[in-house]
């Protein structure tokens, strides 16, 4: 038996041609319903898409981020990127595109531009194609720079007020030379554990470069002393002990030395109850310890 001649046999011809036909259609349908996927996914994507060559010429602007004023017009197709864009962006682009190319890998990106009269921050991937092209992907970042910025002028905020506090801890404990032995710090306003411990460093530095034997701290200025206080001053008064000097606390109020007396243990804290009367005490002292002349023979 012999096969049977195609053209010989036109109901068969028909037959094989139709049931091409019908999986021709079978894949143009299938073709179909995926580009309108892509179609779709390309539409919903915030994100600009432009395919690029390495001379900077647009080749291709997928229709993505409809509306967004930061996408390249549709008339930047066949132009290159020193035709559209400040020649800095331009080259800027354009080296990024060429190393994506030559090392074969994605490439980072991260630009302004001024558009509709504000800056925009982008970051833009661009990634292989082909030999000669690259995928370039721009998303908006202003939103992130801003939060950023905002971020960092928090923290020099931070950082300035900081410095001002350290500032006005400085101011709030100042150190006044009387003589060339004797130093006076007056305490105005709260004592808390701030500035306990600045009083302490100012008055023991202080002590330090002047060589200072006696140290007044007068708090006729402080409205109240509590026993974090209290205990401070006494702490202040053991650390400039340990330097050789003496110490004397005056401006003590009745309800001061309730609370000092209440501590029990004040390790050698000398008070007095006037300026003057710390003065006067701080001087016959220093003038007990000076070495006396010889005596003439």
């Amino acid at each position: 038996m012999t096969d049977v001649d195609p053209v010989a046999d036109p109901v068969a011809e028909l037959a094989r041609v139709r049931g091409r036909f019908a999986e021709l259609e079978r894949e143009v349908a299938t073709l179909r319903a995926s580009e309108a996927e892509l179609r779709a996914m390309f539409a919903a994507m915030t994100d600009a898409v432009l395919v690029v060559d390495r001379d900077g010429r647009y080749l291709r602007l997928p229709e993505t981020a409809p509306g967004m004023v930061y996408k390249p017009a549709p008339e930047f197709l066949g132009k290159r990127m020193h035709d559209v864009l400040p020649a800095g962006s331009a080259d800027a682009f354009l080296a990024d595109i060429r190393r994506a190319l030559a090392e074969r890998r994605i490439v980072n990106m991260v630009y302004s531009r001024q558009i509709a009269g504000q800056e925009l921050w982008f970051s833009a991937n661009a990634s292989p194609m082909s030999d000669d092209a690259v995928v370039v992907v721009c998303r908006d970042i202003t939103e992130q720079k801003r939060h950023e910025q905002v971020l960092r002028d928090s923290i020099r905020q931070q950082e300035l007020l900081r410095e001002q506090e350290a500032a006005l801890l400085q101011l709030s404990t100042p150190l006044i030379p009387i003589r060339d032995d004797i130093v006076v710090m007056p305490l105005v306003g709260r004592l808390d554990t701030a500035r306990i411990d600045q009083a302490q460093e100012t008055l023991l530095q202080g002590i330090t470069a002047v060589r200072a034997k006696a140290a007044i701290v007068d708090i006729t200025g402080v409205p109240t002393i509590d026993v974090a206080a209290a205990e401070g001053l006494v702490r202040i008064a053991g650390a400039v002990q340990l330097l050789g000097a003496r110490v004397v606390v005056t401006g003590i109020r009745p309800d001061v030395a309730d609370t000092l007396a209440a501590l029990g243990e004040l390790g050698g804290l000398v008070t007095r109850g006037t300026l003057k009367a710390a003065i006067h005490d701080v001087e016959a002292g220093l003038r007990q310890h000076r070495p006396g002349r010889r005596a003439a023979t």
